[in-house]
């Protein structure tokens, strides 16, 4: 899929940002869009994430293919905590618990590659 990005982009008919994958963890089949994603187990999602990015991005080593973004990363899988849900949630996420996610993030990538 990344081959055929990078020739888009070499006609100047795309950019190479790629939104995909979707890491949203499937909660609720009322969401309906369950076939985007990987599936309910948060391991499962994270494993799948880091392999389609790996695929995406290449393994030239030098410079990416193109730059995989994950869609629904953080902050976005809000069921039902202490009575608020993700249709009543403002999502302003502060510096300090972005970058918990992420630190977060990175420690369990490292644990599973």
């Amino acid at each position: 899929m990344s081959d055929e990005a990078r020739a888009m982009y070499n006609g100047g008919m795309a950019g190479l940002t790629y939104w995909s994958p979707n890491v949203n963890v499937f909660r609720d089949p009322r969401w309906g869009r369950g076939q985007e994603t990987p599936g309910e187990d948060p391991v499962v999602a994270g494993k799948y994430a880091a392999s389609y990015v790996r695929g995406l991005q290449g393994n030239n080593g030098i410079r990416l293919k193109v730059a995989a973004c994950c869609k629904h990363y953080t902050a976005y899988d809000l069921d039902n905590w202490n009575g608020v849900d993700r249709y009543h949630f403002n999502a302003r996420v502060s510096h300090f618990y972005l970058r918990l996610a992420i630190n977060n993030s990175q420690n369990y990538s490292e644990s599973v590659i």
